[in-house]
């Protein structure tokens, strides 16, 4: 059931809406944007059964016939767009949008539009929609829902009204998952790696990837500490299998470090990420002095600049471990 009620976050986003239809001051063309995950499909589907609602209240009714209709996935006017290849083709928009829009609603107010991962629409498929987002019917809206509203053609973006989703506070997700079987160990450290995205950490929760890198990374931590230089360079190989991930992998190591000098200070407290792995963090840290870990911290935080400014990946990571390794006893 989609209310505005249930949606986590976004109280400024959602007010504006409602504000749209109390006053009706509705466009005719939408972009929802922002990072994957954090609710802009569900804003969309709501804003949509609430322009829907026979009580044209700003909030449905979740009673009347259309509100039914469209919680059964039924509702006769309202279109739900996706596609499962690399791009939306002209073939679809004008399939789907262009030649249907022209017919006047089954039944309700409005005939809605909704197209997901819209910014995968080719030039030629922007094009073919243009003229049907300059002059739509009276009854015709398109939500364009999407990670990265650049794609677009400035004539599209001038022409629609862009709602920009902001990530979601940590406090905000650790609500969402109070109820679910989650980890209250781990929520903490999927929180931090999530962007600020619900759908990121439900990603986290449901694979075993995430947990697999992170027990690389601590794997690696203890072999930097207690190998031989031969060592660093197997590390290194083994880092490069995580190439397309390795801002992930780096920023895993970081929390690691963090984590370590945080327990050395203060002990077990709340801002420790790594909850799960108390006992191993307090034994890592037994040989490793605040120097150290400010250096290794510092020598992350180097590799992951450099790597950005495009510098040599297996160099980067070489330099990276061999500053660790080099102050590995140091006081």
């Amino acid at each position: 059931m989609y209310t505005f009620e249930e949606i986590i976050g976004h109280r400024g986003v959602i007010l504006n809406l409602q504000q749209m239809i109390k006053h009706k001051k509705v466009s005719h063309s939408y972009i929802f944007d922002g990072i994957s995950g954090i609710g802009k499909k569900t804003i969309a589907l709501t804003f949509a059964k609430t322009l829907q609602c026979l009580k044209k209240e700003i909030t449905p009714c979740n009673e009347c016939s259309s509100c039914r209709a469209f919680d059964s996935g039924n509702h006769p006017d309202v279109f739900f767009i996706s596609t499962d290849k690399k791009s939306l083709g002209v073939d679809e928009v004008r399939d789907n949008i262009q030649k249907d829009i022209e017919t006047k609603p089954y039944k309700y107010r409005y005939k809605i539009y909704i197209v997901d991962q819209a910014d995968k629409m080719t030039i030629q498929a922007q094009n073919a929609l243009l003229k049907t987002i300059e002059e739509p019917p009276s009854y015709g809206i398109i939500m364009f829902i999407s990670t990265n509203y650049k794609q677009f053609l400035p004539t599209i973006l001038s022409r629609c009204s862009l709602v920009k989703l902001n990530p979601l506070k940590p406090g905000e997700i650790k609500d969402y998952f109070k109820t679910s079987p989650v980890d209250p160990n781990m929520i903490d450290l999927y929180i931090t790696f999530s962007g600020g995205s619900i759908g990121a950490v439900k990603k986290m929760m449901e694979s075993e990837y995430f947990l697999e890198i992170r027990e690389n990374v601590i794997r690696w931590v203890n072999e930097i500490h207690t190998g031989d230089l031969m060592k660093l360079f197997e590390i290194q190989k083994e880092m490069e299998n995580y190439k397309e991930e390795i801002d992930f992998v780096l920023d895993l190591m970081y929390a690691w470090y963090r984590d370590i000098l945080l327990i050395k200070q203060i002990g077990n407290n709340p801002y420790i990420l790594n909850k799960d792995k108390i006992n191993l963090l307090l034994n890592t840290g037994t040989d490793l002095s605040y120097n150290k870990l400010g250096r290794s911290l510092d020598a992350i935080e180097n590799a992951k600049r450099q790597l950005r400014q495009n510098a040599n990946f297996q160099l980067a990571l070489e330099i990276m471990l061999l500053h660790i390794k080099e102050n590995a006893h140091e006081r």
